[in-house]
């Protein structure tokens, strides 16, 4: 998965398509590989998803069905499609992701895994 996400990161800015300047935070960079190579951490735009240290059982347990759902559509998928939205209060890339398998961010809606994201924090837990 590592691998998958680097290489994604390293197409993202190197990819033609792609050559729209944005600034991230330092704190988006996860980790460096080597000289040429480095992780960054994205958000998915429009939604909010269950949280893996969640406040209750019921959160946790969805979120690692999404956390799982996520990591399938990227297996499944060959060509991934990333369009930066925005950059979050974090630093980190806001993004769409699309793929033959569909949109992400409206999949995981779709499968009620994620709600819609309208800037507020609400529990899962209810």
């Amino acid at each position: 998965m590592m691998k998958f996400i680097t290489f994604i990161t390293l197409l993202f800015f190197s990819y033609p398509l792609f050559s729209t300047e944005f600034n991230v935070g330092t704190s988006s960079v996860r980790s460096a590989y080597d000289g040429d190579s480095f992780n960054i951490a994205f958000r998915l735009a429009h939604i909010d998803a269950p949280e893996i240290k969640g406040k209750c059982e019921h959160e946790k347990i969805l979120a690692i069905q999404s956390r799982n759902f996520v990591r399938h559509y990227f297996k499944e998928n060959k060509k991934i499609q990333l369009k930066v939205v925005t950059v979050g209060k974090y630093g980190r890339p806001i993004v769409e992701v699309r793929a033959e398998s569909g949109y992400l961010n409206q999949l995981l809606l779709d499968k009620g895994l994620a709600r819609p994201y309208d800037g507020s924090r609400k529990s899962w837990c209810e």
